[in-house]
């Protein structure tokens, strides 16, 4: 009898250590409020790339390859007039193949050598004088005119910050309407972040030399926006 009153005595000893790291472990467990925080504005592009492309064909691989680089030197020393400089023009592509006779596809009849180069400015007002300069001295086709943001990094961390701001006024209102206050940040995360990349949509294809207006393009004013999900510990 005495050795199972010492056992019960001995478990309501232990009990307590036993249950009490529990309990305050849940009463350790911060209270929190989760929210997610979004923003977007737009911005003015300040810069623009135009791709230009030509096509020059010959009797001899040689020829349609001189025709080419003829051309093409042609187009960059125009742009250069316009204030462009060498690193503002870049390669995008070259490709060289021979032409087969529509009606006999084991005889070469000639060559065709298409050259492609992105032309890069600053000055987004310069867009259509690009395009007609690069026409009027042989471009075949503009295939496409992209208005960007120099700085995107800058932008992004604009929107990120905005994001944040709107997520901390959500978890005050939040927390306000519940008669508490904000103490601590438990954790945020990043969810989405754009910066928009706008193509004019314009493509010409064998466009007139003896054009008598300029090109008008005109650039609109790119998106960026931002969400952020962050975690607030209340009191």
């Amino acid at each position: 009898m005495k050795k199972i009153q010492m056992m019960l005595l001995m478990m309501l000893f232990v009990l307590p250590f036993a249950v009490s790291p529990s309990i305050a472990g849940a009463e350790a467990a911060p209270r929190t409020i989760s929210v997610e925080g979004e923003s977007s504005f737009y911005v003015t592009p300040d810069q623009a790339s135009v791709e230009i492309g030509i096509e020059t064909t010959g009797t001899t691989a040689a020829d349609a390859s001189r025709k080419n680089a003829a051309v093409m030197t042609d187009i960059q020393n125009a742009l250069y007039s316009l204030g462009l400089t060498q690193k503002d023009i870049k390669t995008a592509s070259y490709d060289f193949y021979p032409v087969y006779d529509k009606d006999n596809s084991q005889h070469i009849t000639g060559y065709k050598a298409e050259n492609t180069v992105v032309v890069t400015t600053n000055d987004i007002n310069s867009v259509g004088s690009i395009i007609d300069t690069a026409v009027k001295n042989g471009a075949s086709n503009v295939n496409s005119v992209k208005f960007s943001l120099k700085d995107v990094q800058k932008y992004k961390d604009s929107a990120l910050k905005a994001a944040v701001i709107d997520a901390k006024q959500k978890s005050k209102a939040i927390a306000g309407e519940l008669g508490k206050s904000i103490v601590n940040v438990v954790s945020a995360s990043e969810s989405n972040i754009y910066v928009e990349n706008r193509a004019a949509g314009v493509s010409f294809k064998a466009m007139n030399a003896d054009m008598a207006a300029p090109t008008p393009i005109s650039a609109k004013d790119l998106q960026v926006s931002a969400r952020v999900s962050v975690t607030f510990e209340i009191n």
